[in-house]
């Protein structure tokens, strides 16, 4: 099921980010420099029910800025301050995980949504519970700008 979820969060980036960004992404295998040592912003919204996980998307600060500009038609400049860019992307990582979801519901899968999270940091890391499955994508947009997902789920057994 978890390669399922990858598909399923491959098409939802790419869905989302054209529909409301109006931007095209393309999966490319993660290398070590799609996270910089620039300040990130990790937005995060989690899932319960038949499959129980959460899923981060990671932004550098520049980027989710931009994302954000895209994302409210405004210009760049006129983005101010974190809790804009916050805002912003934790819809985005609602609008991904909740195409998940629909996409979990048409399989006949139950599951409901945490509330967005974010965090912001250089160097980030998350690491999982040891039983947990853990799959890392990375997109990349035409300025070169990458976009790193990470989907981290509980075995089925852990579920009940």
């Amino acid at each position: 099921m978890i390669d399922d979820l990858e598909e399923m969060l491959k098409t939802a980036v790419s869905e989302v980010f054209r529909k409301m960004l109006k931007v095209e992404v393309r999966s490319v295998p993660i290398n070590s420099g799609a996270m910089g040592a620039e300040t990130h912003i990790a937005s995060a919204v989690g899932f319960i029910g038949d499959m129980t996980g959460v899923a981060y998307i990671y932004a550098s600060a520049t980027f989710a800025n931009k994302l954000t500009s895209a994302m409210l038609e405004m210009p760049e400049g006129d983005v101010q301050g974190d809790e804009m860019v916050n805002d912003a992307m934790g819809e985005l990582a609602n609008m991904v995980v909740g195409s998940v979801k629909a996409a979990m519901v048409e399989r006949g899968m139950s599951c409901v949504l945490t509330i967005p999270s974010i965090v912001r940091g250089s160097n980030i890391s998350i690491e999982a519970i040891s039983t947990a499955t853990r799959r890392v994508l990375c997109f990349q947009f035409d300025d070169n700008q990458k976009l790193v997902v990470e989907l981290m789920i509980k075995p089925p057994e852990d579920n009940e």
